[in-house]
């Protein structure tokens, strides 16, 4: 079923990531084609932890996890009182999903909008050894989906030497045995897995060196990059087993400015290559800190060092929350360091800064001056500040031409005229809500009102850099949750079903749209058709509750690899104080089996089978749905939308083969109503 699901919507995103040369009008720049782009020798990845899915629950996201659990004081039990919150950011919130498996349909979103950035694929952080749990599996699932989306984006395994493999190292080799073959892998050109553990100094020299032999031994070839914490204390030690080495890098602009640039040629490589960290920022809450980036400066000084010195990079991260350094689309920091990201990996991968075609402007500050003090009680102690701080508001241009870029805050205009190309204007954070703008010739090109007033009346500290901006071309929506649509994937078409053999329905040509819930007694349930396979059948009040049967007979009758496709636009009913049901049925001589809509929001499974369990009970859907009957293998599967969410053994679906539609209720009084737009005939894909 995880894997039917995952290939189903797989059309709708390579048509979004495959694309061609054609505008990104939510950029200042047209990106290359992604084909050009991976095959440049320059990789970039970014680090993806598991933690911090696009939502943890399913549930409504002004009552989920994320808001109740950790992003509030009093989340998980009190746990995060003394400073306000485990996060203060999370993912741009969604509504709840009706697929079974929204977990793998998470995924492949956020697959989707990093594989639009340019970038070769997730650093997957390996938090948990194969027999640990949840982030195991949450790997296995990550994988699945990048091997179906087969667009060139790829996980490049990061086994976590601080989480679970530092207590149980032996578990390292048999777990990348486990997923040396999975092709969503990311190797080298000659065909070697990477692998590029996290803190690699956790473990000695002679431990890596015996972690290559005993995968070689099992017919597995690695490329080893060591990922430390300060490189150049560990070269002389570990060059000799490691192929590359990454670092974790500095989280301040200071530092990164004055020597980690600089290390790169003071100390000796020893001739590896070298995969650069990219941070925009870090905020730790929980460790009462943040560190001082500068708004965009860390960031983009990051980049520069890595378009010098590196041959790939890591972006440090795209789904940390708990250090506040992600750059996946959020709600404090909406797309703005998404997007920064999308036009430097262009520039780093091919080697030349990309055309800026259009205007755009991205603003960043704090909320709160870093000097502000707490009100909250229960806030134990002040955030501090890893390097100098400094208290700035800043607006980053991409212009065209020259133009002037302006802030307006508490009642003055701050203007710099600039060139065109990429241009930083700060001011000194100013309490107020501020107002950005791009002028030319007098003309306002862009503006943007900022999203968060600036004060120094705060319950707890906040230090996190917020964020926000664009073109003018695209204006983005973040005043509400996203709600995806199920793309529904199906096979090539056999037939489209127009006829059937026999019904005991009223039967009546008309339009199947238009037709209401009946409020007049009626002796036999109603039938309306329009001759092209839509139908509409209403029952009650009155006798017609006993229902009505349509049964197509030869016109739709199941083989093997086949599916009677239901497309249901709408469900109605008053139950009168009792059961109604509506039932699409697999019949033989022995009963049937039935896709059994029995409310206008649930549906379950029911059989007239001999001793038949009921295995699926109510579920919940939404109209307009997708019913599907399917035949694969002697087995018979029930769908709803791209899930399967019942099959039926061998055994059971002995002999059954003929399709039918039926309805009932147990109530005089009740009234029931289901349009059915078009039905089909399938391959099962």
């Amino acid at each position: 079923m995880h894997h039917l699901f995952k290939t189903s919507i797989i059309l709708s995103l390579l048509v979004s990531v495959i694309a061609t040369a054609q505008p990104t009008e939510q950029w200042p720049f047209d990106r290359t084609p992604l084909t050009e782009l991976h095959k440049s020798k320059k990789k970039v990845f970014a680090h993806y932890f598991s933690p911090f899915p696009i939502s943890i629950d399913n549930k409504n996201p002004e009552a989920d996890y994320y808001q109740n659990g950790f992003m509030t004081d009093t989340g998980e039990r009190n746990k995060h009182l003394k400073y306000g919150g485990y996060i203060r950011q999370r993912p741009l919130p969604r509504l709840p999903r009706m697929e079974q498996d929204w977990r793998a349909s998470d995924m492949l979103e956020e697959v989707r909008m990093a594989s639009e950035l340019g970038i070769d694929g997730f650093s997957f952080d390996m938090l948990s050894t194969p027999g640990q749990g949840k982030h195991w599996n949450k790997l296995l699932m990550m994988l699945d989906v990048v091997k179906d989306v087969d667009n060139g984006f790829k996980i490049l395994l990061m086994p976590d030497m601080m989480a679970g493999f530092r207590s149980k190292p032996e578990e390292l080799v048999p777990a990348i045995i486990e997923l040396a073959n999975h092709p969503a892998c990311f190797r080298t050109d000659d065909g070697r897995l990477v692998v590029a553990p996290y803190n690699g100094q956790q473990q000695k020299p002679e431990y890596w060196a015996n972690v290559r032999s005993q995968l070689k031994a099992q017919g597995v070839e690695i490329s080893l990059w060591l990922t430390f914490q300060g490189w150049w204390k560990y070269m002389d030690d570990y060059a000799p087993v490691m192929d590359g080495f990454a670092d974790w890098g500095t989280s301040t602009f200071d530092e990164q400015h004055n020597w980690r640039r600089k290390a790169l040629v003071e100390h000796d490589r020893k001739g590896k290559p070298f995969m650069a960290p990219v941070r925009p920022q870090d905020f730790r809450p929980k460790n009462f800190h943040g560190s001082e980036s500068r708004n965009t400066a860390l960031f983009r000084e990051m980049w520069h060092t890595a378009i010098d010195h590196a041959q790939w990079v890591q972006l440090v991260t795209w789904s940390d929350y708990s250090e506040g350094s992600e750059i996946a689309p959020s709600t404090a920091t909406r797309h703005a360091f998404y997007d920064l990201s999308a036009f430097y990996t262009s520039w780093f991968k091919t080697g030349k800064q990309p055309e800026i075609v259009r205007d755009a402007i991205y603003y960043f500050h704090r909320v709160q001056p870093t000097t502000a003090s707490a009100s909250s009680p229960n806030q134990t102690k002040p955030f501090s500040v890893k390097g100098k701080a400094f208290n700035e508001i800043e607006l980053l241009g991409f212009l065209t031409q020259p133009g002037t870029l302006e802030i307006t805050i508490d009642g003055k205009t701050h203007r710099k005229d600039v060139d065109a190309g990429i241009q930083s204007f700060t001011i000194p954070l100013t309490l107020g809500t501020p107002t950005f703008r791009l002028v030319r010739d007098g003309k306002t090109v862009i503006q943007k009102q900022g999203a968060w007033p600036i004060t120094d009346q705060i319950e707890y500290s906040n230090l996190l850099v917020h964020a926000d901006g664009g073109t003018a071309a695209v204006e983005r929506d973040y005043s509400k949750p996203v709600a995806f649509k199920t793309e529904i994937q199906l096979g090539k078409l056999i037939k489209p079903v127009t006829a059937y053999d026999k019904t005991s329905f009223n039967k009546v040509d008309g339009d199947p749209a238009v037709i209401m819930l009946p409020t007049e007694e009626s002796d036999k349930a109603l039938q309306v058709e329009d001759g092209k396979g839509g139908f509409t059948f209403t029952m009650g009040p009155g006798n017609s509750h006993k229902g009505g049967r349509l049964e197509f007979g030869e016109q739709l009758k199941l083989q093997d690899g086949q599916e009677a496709v239901f497309h249901v636009k709408r469900l109605e009913m008053e139950d009168g104080g009792g059961w109604v049901a509506f039932f699409l049925t697999i019949k033989g001589e022995r009963g049937s089996l039935n896709i059994t809509p029995r409310k206008p929001n649930q549906t379950y499974v029911s059989s007239s089978l001999p001793k038949f369990k009921v295995e699926r009970g109510n579920f919940d859907v939404e109209y307009p749905a997708v019913y599907r009957i399917r035949k694969v293998g002697g087995e018979i599967q029930f769908v709803y939308n791209n899930d399967v969410f019942f099959t039926a053994d061998a055994q059971k679906a002995q002999g059954l083969d003929q399709i039918q539609i039926f309805l009932g209720s147990q109530k005089p009084q009740a009234k029931a109503l289901l349009e059915i737009s078009s039905i089909e005939l399938r391959q099962v894909k």
